[in-house]
């Protein structure tokens, strides 16, 4: 009695022996509620982005840091990295888990619905700061504010 392999047999062992797989299998998603909120450290100004920095076009990246800089808090260690949350009391706590900081800075809506530190500055987003200079300038006011400057 002879087997005869189909099509589709034949490609799958042909597959696996150049060691390319055919089907993946899925992660269970089981935090399917969880948000991800990217942070940028520089000295004692925290930003919260809705992207890691560095995955923003340079002149962004320095729109950024010359925002942390202009509050001359910006000296000391760099660091970055991705906050997962479920909740804002969750989001709160990591927050605050984190090195010592003065101000947070969240640029654009990136946390619907979730109240933050109440010293936490809502700017607009990154590229609409790029593009009007009245909300920089807004900004500015709003981190002399904060800060005493």
């Amino acid at each position: 009695m002879y087997f005869m392999l189909t099509p589709e047999i034949k490609t799958n062992l042909i597959l696996k022996e150049i060691g390319v797989k055919r089907y993946s299998l899925r992660k269970k998603k089981t935090d399917s509620l969880k948000k991800d909120i990217y942070y940028y450290q520089k000295g004692s100004i925290l930003a919260l982005l809705d992207k890691p920095i560095e995955n923003f076009v340079e002149n962004q990246q320095d729109l950024i840091n010359a925002i942390m800089a202009s509050t001359k808090c910006d000296e000391g260690n760099q660091e970055s990295n991705v906050l997962s949350f479920n909740s804002s009391n969750e989001l709160n706590k990591k927050i605050h888990n984190l090195s010592n900081f003065k101000l947070v800075i969240v640029f654009g809506n990136i946390i619907n619905g979730v109240q933050i530190n109440k010293d936490a500055i809502l700017a607009p987003s990154v590229n609409e700061l790029g593009l009007k200079k009245n909300l920089k300038k807004n900004l500015w006011i709003e981190i002399k504010t904060k800060l005493d400057i």
